[in-house]
């Protein structure tokens, strides 16, 4: 069964499934689908699952060494450990 949001944004007839991804158009973030999958979709996740996931990665990160951790920090968070709150790697030029 598919969500299908009527043309003009009324979501009235339909029931949207519980996914963090699902915009209030009714459009995906997380695909480039034209229509939301509903509970079928095998992306979909609640906010509780969004938190639960980016904990679980948190926990991976931290468990690293620390130079592999100052790399993740500075190519894909700006400098910032935000898996760990007392770090913030400086860098120099």
């Amino acid at each position: 069964m598919m969500f299908i949001l009527e043309w003009g944004g009324n979501m009235s007839k339909y029931r949207p499934p519980d996914c963090s991804a699902l915009c209030k158009n009714g459009k995906c973030t997380r695909l480039k689908v034209f229509n939301c999958q509903g509970e079928e979709c095998t992306f979909k996740r609640d906010r509780k699952g969004d938190f639960d996931s980016i904990q679980c990665a948190n926990q991976r990160i931290s468990s690293l060494e620390i130079t592999t951790q100052i790399y993740i920090a500075q190519k894909y968070y700006g400098g910032s450990m935000q898996w760990n709150k007392e770090q913030h790697v400086r860098t120099y030029k």
